[in-house]
């Protein structure tokens, strides 16, 4: 781990527990244990890659523990909507020209729409989603209504906001608020600031747009430089100065980015708001622990903020492109905006690099998948901004081709042949008993692949063809997959599958003989585990019309209902 530079009384201060800050009231922070990168400012959703509008409430663009894609990714879903976007709890929030809407993470299926807020940058946290754009607006995740509205009165429309520890920082009209999460309220304001210059003048100006949060602390800048507050009181804890404002802030816990205007952006250690160096000018906002990207005119590359082991450099022209680093891979969008003399054309390109070298992982161009600028990414998934659409992108997985080629087949044979013997009918029962129920416990999804045979079975297909577009229409797959099962199956596997109806599938994977009491179990709707034990009732092979085909499957029938009538744990 890099070397903090903390300040010394860290070493013996008592350090605050995660989201202690939070509950310390105005008037009493301990602000001689900031900063402190154990305190998260958000712990709630500590589990989620992407719940703000560029990732977290630093936004850095930066995913510790990121998933590491493998680049053969495909359109999972699309949408007309190019706002930024949140990612939390399988549910994505962005803006749309007409308001704010929240879509199924599995699926883009709509799960609310509030036509009456113009705002736009989603940040979630708790029960809330937090937008900015005129007044600060707070809407319920649940529903969309609005929560409660700040009364800035902007002259304005306001600047990008931070949601973190229990507040929300935002800068109107040069003047930097603390509101209240819960209802808007103003728990402090900050008009002006005084930074100390160089050579020891006094500078005071108001605040530029785009604070942070990180470290137990607020960063915001003003004309003349960079400081760190106390979130609960407003006091400065460290002030560092720089020759103009800027933008943004983006912060880790290692390193606080200023985005300015000029030919280089300084970077300062998050602890102690000393200078750490300097990067170029273009496709900046993506910083790490370990390093800064940036673009000049002649290269795109990594700065490291401790040593040289993040450094390195491609040899391209005019190419620029913003980022995320995600675990140990750097994930851009390039393109060019003349002609590139490096030896790398990488124009309209979704490409993966290592982020300690800077080594190709793999590309994906434009011409060969809806590939764009990179809005958020989120467990398996890249959102990217294709021709101004939303593009869940996702990698093909193995249930996706079984379910197009072999459990099709399957599902097939089943409804032609009703029943079948021999190795068929093992086959059929250890997926029913072994794969299904355990599947069912783990997550809910009653395991994808034979969900995917049930659905061929029962439903003719329809399923897998119109899911997407028919619960977009209609709802029902909110209402079915998104509250009842967490979408754990399609999250895991990028199938748009509905796992609501997986358990009332999976109740009539027997044959269309099953007697009254078998219906009646599967009818439970206990998410496909009922619905196994009536499949196993109906064992193919064992049916009132056939018989047993001959005694060694009798008892080898008889072996398999013994162990499937012990008691689930």
């Amino acid at each position: 781990m890099e070397e903090w530079h903390r300040r010394s009384v860290l070493a013996t201060g008592a350090a605050l527990s995660v989201g202690g800050l939070a509950s310390i009231g105005v008037g009493a922070s301990e602000t001689d244990d900031l900063p402190n990168p154990e305190l998260d400012p958000n712990p709630e959703m500590a589990d989620e890659d992407w719940a703000s509008y560029r990732g977290d409430a630093g936004h850095a663009r930066f995913i510790p523990d990121g998933y590491e894609f493998d680049g053969d990714l495909e359109a999972a879903w699309t949408v007309d909507h190019d706002g930024s976007v949140a990612v939390a709890d399988d549910t994505v929030y962005t803006t749309t020209a007409d308001g704010v809407v929240a879509l199924d993470a599995a699926d883009g299926s709509l799960v609310w729409e509030n036509t009456d807020v113009d705002a736009g940058d989603p940040a979630v946290a708790g029960e809330m989603v937090y937008l900015n754009g005129g007044d600060i607006v707070a809407i319920d995740r649940e529903d969309g209504s609005v929560r409660w509205e700040s009364d800035l009165d902007p002259g304005e429309r306001t600047s990008s906001h931070t949601v973190a520890y229990d507040g929300v920082f935002v800068v109107v009209d040069g003047t930097l608020y603390a509101l209240e999460a819960d209802d808007g309220s103003v728990r402090w304001q900050r008009d002006t600031a005084v930074v100390e210059s160089r050579n020891g003048d006094e500078q005071e100006s108001e605040f530029t747009p785009g604070p942070a949060a990180m470290n137990g602390v607020v960063y915001a800048e003003t004309q003349y430089g960079v400081l760190a507050f106390d979130p609960a009181t407003g006091e400065t804890i460290w002030q560092t100065w720089h020759w103009t404002g800027g933008d943004a802030l983006y912060a880790t816990e290692t390193a606080v980015l200023a985005d300015l205007p000029g030919e280089e952006l300084p970077f300062y250690d998050a602890q102690t708001g000393s200078g750490l160096g300097l990067v170029g000018p273009y496709s900046t906002g993506t910083l790490g622990n370990e390093s800064v990207l940036s673009a000049g005119d002649y290269g795109y590359g990594s700065t490291s903020i401790h040593g040289d082991e993040y450094d390195w450099e491609l040899d391209v022209t005019y190419t620029y492109g913003q980022a995320v680093i995600s675990g140990e891979t750097v994930y851009v969008y390039f393109w060019a905006d003349a002609h590139n003399y490096g030896d790398r054309d990488y124009d309209q390109k979704l490409v993966a690099l290592d982020k300690r070298d800077g080594s190709e992982k793999w590309t994906l161009s434009k011409d060969d998948a809806p590939v764009g600028h990179i809005r958020a990414i989120s467990g398996e998934t890249i959102y990217v901004d294709h021709d101004g659409e939303l593009v869940a992108l996702r990698e093909e997985t193995d249930a996706d081709e079984d379910g197009a080629d072999e459990d099709g087949a399957n599902g097939d044979d089943e409804q032609d042949d009703g029943t079948e013997d021999g190795d068929a009918d093992e086959s059929d029962d250890s997926d029913s008993d072994d794969d299904g129920r355990g599947d069912a416990d783990d997550d809910g999804s009653s395991g994808d692949e034979n969900t995917s045979d049930n659905e061929s079975s029962n439903d003719g297909g329809a399923d897998d063809e119109s899911s997407t577009d028919d619960s977009a229409d209609d709802g029902s797959r909110n209402e079915s997959g998104s509250s009842d099962d967490g979408n754990a199956g399609s999250d895991d596997d990028g199938s748009l599958e509905d796992d609501g109806d997986a358990g009332s599938d999976g109740e009539n994977t027997g044959t269309a003989d099953e007697t009254e009491n078998e219906t009646t179990d599967g009818g439970d709707g206990d998410d496909g585990e009922d619905g196994d034990d009536g499949a196993d009732d109906g064992v193919p092979g064992f049916t009132t019309g056939t018989g047993l085909v001959s005694g060694a499957l009798g008892l080898e029938w008889l072996r398999r209902r013994v162990d499937a009538d012990e008691p689930a744990e």
